[in-house]
């Protein structure tokens, strides 16, 4: 191996990739490998935690020098990573970015998403702590620099060193082309591959624009852009359609007097493995950690609209990454690509047709072969169930998690490229091994309530059904009882009566007058100005006001209750035991 090129990739698939790939991330520590990957390739989920680990890894590699690091800094510094990372998550990534009201009340700018609220979350718990900071970190800070070597570039001074300096590429989807869009620690853009200087098209691509990134960060004409913060980068890799608005970049290009306004969506969207950045970087041995969500069999399709649209995007997602990762195999050959999945070693079915007798063909079946890692069946397929999101997860799906990578890293990469690491180290993960390989029912019930996005909480703690249903209940009972009673008396207050069509009339001359054209109101907009529409438009301004107001301190007031009371009851129930 030591002639070769070795590229890491970290698929999509929201925490759940991101606590698989720290499992990965450990056995690569323990087999000695991480300090020869060259390059890491990463999308969604992956580029979270891939950022992360090269925060830590720049500051290992400029603290010491070559000739001083040994492997037991990498697992130190996994261990290091897996601590920070477990306790930021538990905090709840989703809903802290809705958890602050003057955070909130920005969304309704046009220039603040909820993309750039989550980077700021981000950035908040994970990529400051990391380098022992207040301010943003951003993407030209993530070059590395190793003592001695001020003018360090991987391309040409890798080659003497034991520990490499990785490329870290971050991967996004361009909507403006439909290309892959990269985020590295030089600059960003759509890669171009060069044929003597020159720009190099391939003859089916059919958008005949290129997005050329420039060479460096400075070169960007737009400060802002210089100094890009990686969480916006990792934001845009993670941005899910339909789940969070595109990070748009302007001004980066212009097209003649017309302005480009570039937006990036989730790198998934183009190749959730991240195999084609690896693939343009002359990587030769692949390691390929894929915890994305995979399409599943069903028996019955949902027949209406939106449900053939999501089916059909899954099958679509689905057949890129197959003709992505066979691609890769079929060029490389499977005993240079190590490929780790969370459906490896699960058993395959072939159901076969009702005969003419009525009775089935025989089935033909190929038996699960994932105690080979140590693992379970129904536990291997729970964990690949798990909900692809950014919520808190309790320690009994971390670890579980974690720990699958880790034993599933270790039996690849033992097969494909001989590598076989120490005595297991002391990863606070391996508690739930024995677990996994002998399943307990509590076990396996924690793991499949987490395949839910939501009401999860009220699976796990039954006591909290009651209020949960009852409150809902007791208030409608109560609006019901009230307006019996109110209708039974027949004694409206003639000022209640008085009150309501005031405000509706002053409501309907607002909306009326506030805007008013027609010439026959024009001449009495103008006269009552003063007294009529002065009025009438700040009783407008008032409402819209409170209406806008309503949605964001309401936002704020129900998840920071959620986050007080009821997220530590979820991590309490997934505990150890």
């Amino acid at each position: 191996m030591s002639t070769d090129k070795l590229g890491l990739a970290l698929s999509g698939g929201g925490l759940r990739a991101s606590f698989f790939h720290l499992g990965v991330l450990a056995q690569l520590a323990e087999c000695g490998l991480l300090p020869r990957i060259e390059t890491i390739s990463a999308v969604s989920g992956g580029a979270i935690i891939a950022a992360l680990y090269y925060v830590h890894l720049k500051r290992l590699l400029e603290s010491k020098k070559d000739t001083e690091i040994t492997d037991a800094d990498y697992v130190d510094l996994v261990h290091t990573l897996n601590e920070q990372f477990r306790a930021a998550t538990r905090k709840n990534i989703r809903l802290l970015a809705l958890a602050d009201l003057r955070a909130n009340w920005r969304l309704y700018r046009r220039d603040y998403t909820l993309s750039d609220r989550i980077a700021e979350v981000y950035d908040q718990l994970l990529y400051r702590p990391a380098l022992g900071r207040e301010t943003p970190v951003t993407m030209r800070e993530l070059r590395i620099f190793p003592p001695g070597q001020p003018d360090f570039h991987p391309y040409r001074d890798n080659d003497g060193r034991r520990h490499k300096v990785p490329v870290l590429i971050l991967n996004a989807t361009s909507l403006n082309t439909g290309r892959d869009w990269q985020f590295t620690a030089r600059t960003m853009g759509e890669p171009v591959s060069y044929q003597n200087g020159r720009a190099c098209f391939d003859e089916i691509d059919s958008v005949p624009v290129r997005l050329r990134r420039p060479f460096d960060y400075f070169q960007a004409a737009d400060p802002r852009l210089r100094d890009f913060p990686l969480a916006k980068a990792v934001a845009a890799s993670a941005a899910v359609p339909g789940v969070f608005p595109p990070v748009v970049i302007e001004g980066l290009y212009r097209d003649g007097e017309d302005p480009i306004c570039v937006s990036l969506v989730d790198g998934g969207v183009h190749d959730n493995q991240g195999i084609d950045a690896l693939l343009a970087e002359a990587c030769t041995r692949f390691i390929v950690s894929d915890a994305s969500g995979q399409l599943d069999f069903e028996p019955c399709p949902e027949p209406g609209r939106l449900g053939v649209l999501a089916r059909s995007g899954s099958v679509l997602q689905d057949q890129v990454r197959y003709e992505s990762l066979h691609r890769l195999i079929e060029v490389h050959g499977r005993d240079r690509v190590a490929f780790l999945h969370l459906r490896k070693g699960l058993g395959k079915r072939e159901i076969a047709w009702i005969n003419w007798n009525g009775k089935p063909y025989p089935k033909r079946a190929s038996p699960p072969t994932t105690e080979a890692f140590g693992v379970a069946p129904e536990v291997q397929a729970r964990l690949a169930e798990i909900r692809t999101d950014l919520d808190a997860f309790h320690d009994t799906e971390a670890f579980a998690l974690m720990c699958d990578g880790y034993q599933i890293a270790h039996a690849e990469i033992a097969h494909r490229f001989g590598q076989n690491g120490s005595q297991p180290g002391a990863w606070p993960f391996l508690q739930i091994q024995p677990g996994l390989r002998a399943p307990s029912p509590r076990l396996l019930k924690l793991l499949r309530i987490g395949r839910h996005n939501v009401g999860k909480i009220l699976l796990l703690d039954k006591r909290l059904l009651v209020p949960a249903l009852g409150a809902p209940a007791l208030t409608l009972a109560w609006a019901w009882i009230s307006l019996r009673d109110w209708i039974a008396a027949a004694s409206i207050p003639v000022s209640a009566i008085a009150g309501i069509a005031g405000l509706v009339i002053l409501d309907w001359l607002g909306r009326r007058l506030g805007d008013a054209k027609a010439p026959e109101i024009a001449a009495f907009v103008r006269r009552f100005k003063r007294l009529a529409r002065t009025p009438l438009n700040g009783y407008q301004n008032i409402r819209r006001f409170l209406l806008r107001a309503a949605l964001p301190l309401a936002g704020a007031i129900l998840v920071k209750g959620y986050l007080r009371w009821l997220n530590p009851l979820y991590l309490r129930c997934g505990r150890l035991r």
